[in-house]
C-alpha cells in the first residue's frame, strides 16, 4: 500500500462498511481504528510511512509504533543545493532497491561528519548540529570550534537525545600528533585533548568509530588509535595495528569489522543512476556509519572519483568533475523530545 499527497476533504476519505442489519452505511477513512492503521503503518517502507502520515491528522501514527529494520542500510546523496537522493539498498532482493528524491533545505551547504542511528552530525556556515532527515529533527551544538574541516573525521557515543552522548572531532594537527575536540552534552564548551604518535603509528585519520566503551580512529593503512573519554582511565590514548584474524592467538579482537572501498564493491555509482560519459563524471566524498556492531567506512576519506569507462581520467575530468556528497545512515524515526537542549 502507498498512499501520497494530502486528502482535501473528508468527502474524500470514506469507505463502505457492512452494517448488523446487512445494510451499508459509509464510513471516513480518517476514523479508521488505531489499531488497523498501526498495523497498515507496519508494512510500509519508511518514505512510504512518512507519506502516510501526511495524508490526514487522524493517520499521525505514533513513530514509536512503527520500527523499520535496523538491519537497513541506506544512502543518501547530497551536496547540490537542497535536493538529495536516496537509496534503499535491497537486502532482501535487488527488486527491494529503490531511490528516492527528497528536498531537505538544512543540507544545502552543509558537510556530514559522522552518521550512527539515523543521527547525522553536520557543519553548516560554521554552526553544527545533528540532523535526522526521516524526521526532519535538528538538535543545535555549541560553537564549533574550528572552521577547517579539509581532514577532520567524528564520532558520536549515542543517540543524541540521551543524557550521557559524547561527541569528538579529531584531525591531524601534525605528522605526530592528534589534535581531539570534545563536547559532552550539557557542556558549553569544547575540550581540546592532544596525542603524540610514532609516525608508523598512524597517517591521516580516515574513519571514526565508537566501540568498546571507546573512540577509534583509522586510518587506510590498518593503523588505530583509541581514546577513553570517560576520564577515569589515567592513560586516555593507547595505538594499535589492526591484522587479520587469527593471524597470532595474542592479537586482540575488534568488536567491529572495517569494510574497505564499499562503494566501489557495491557498484554504488550505477545504482544512483550515474551512467557513464564525458559529461557524467562525478567525484563524491564519503562518511560511514556503524549498523549492528559493524563499521562500514569508506576507509580513504579522500574525494571517490567516478569516471566513465569510455574515457581516459586525466586531470581536466578531475577538475570538472561534480563535486557530490554521501553518507551512508540507518533508516530512522527519531524525534526530539520538546525543551530537549545540549
Amino acid at each position: 500500500m502507498f498512499v501520497e499527497g494530502r486528502m482535501s476533504n473528508n468527502e474524500e476519505c470514506k469507505e463502505m462498511k457492512r452494517t448488523k442489519s446487512d445494510e451499508w452505511e459509509v464510513v471516513e477513512w480518517c476514523n479508521l481504528p488505531g489499531d488497523l492503521l498501526s498495523r497498515i503503518a507496519s508494512y510500509l517502507e519508511l518514505i512510504d510511512f512518512l507519506s502516510f502520515r501526511s495524508v490526514c491528522k487522524e493517520w499521525l501514527i505514533p513513530p514509536s509504533e512503527y520500527n523499520p529494520s535496523g538491519r537497513e542500510l541506506w544512502f543518501l546523496l547530497y551536496g547540490e543545493g537542497s535536493q538529495c537522493s536516496f537509496l534503499k539498498l535491497g537486502s532482501q532482493s535487488p527488486n527491494s532497491e529503490r531511490l528516492y528524491t527528497v528536498n531537505f533545505p538544512e543540507l544545502d551547504g552543509a558537510t556530514c561528519l559522522a552518521s550512527y542511528l539515523g543521527w547525522l552530525l553536520l557543519v553548516q556556515e560554521g554552526a553544527m548540529f545533528f540532523f535526522c532527515p526521516f524526521s526532519r529533527a535538528k538538535i543545535d551544538l555549541p560553537d564549533c570550534p574550528f572552521t577547517d574541516l579539509s581532514e577532520h573525521v567524528a564520532a558520536f557515543s549515542a543517540d543524541p537525545t540521551c543524557q550521557d552522548c559524547v561527541v569528538v572531532v579529531v584531525s591531524r594537527k601534525s605528522e605526530v600528533e592528534l589534535e581531539l575536540h570534545l563536547l559532552r552534552r550539557g557542556n558549553k564548551e569544547w575540550h581540546k585533548h592532544c596525542h603524540r604518535c610514532v609516525r608508523s603509528t598512524l597517517n591521516t585519520v580516515s574513519g571514526a568509530a565508537f566501540s568498546e566503551e571507546k573512540f577509534q580512529f583509522l586510518d587506510a593503512d590498518d593503523g588505530l588509535v583509541t581514546f577513553n573519554a570517560d576520564g577515569k582511565s589515567s592513560k586516555s590514548w593507547a595505538n594499535y595495528r589492526i591484522v587479520n584474524h587469527g593471524s597470532s592467538k595474542d592479537v586482540e579482537t575488534l568488536e567491529y569489522h572495517v569494510r574497505k572501498n564499499m562503494f566501489g564493491v557495491l557498484n554504488m555509482g550505477q545504482r544512483l543512476g550515474f551512467r557513464g560519459g564525458e559529461d557524467d563524471v562525478v567525484s563524491i566524498s564519503i562518511c560511514g556509519t556503524m549498523i549492528l556492531g559493524i563499521q562500514w567506512l569508506h576507509i580513504l576519506r579522500n574525494d571517490s572519483v567516478i569516471l566513465s569507462e569510455t574515457i581516459v581520467p586525466d586531470q581536466q575530468h578531475v577538475a570538472l568533475a561534480r563535486q557530490i556528497k554521501g553518507v551512508w545512515i540507518q533508516p530512522r524515526y527519531v524525534q526530539v523530545p520538546p525543551g530537549l537542549t545540549w
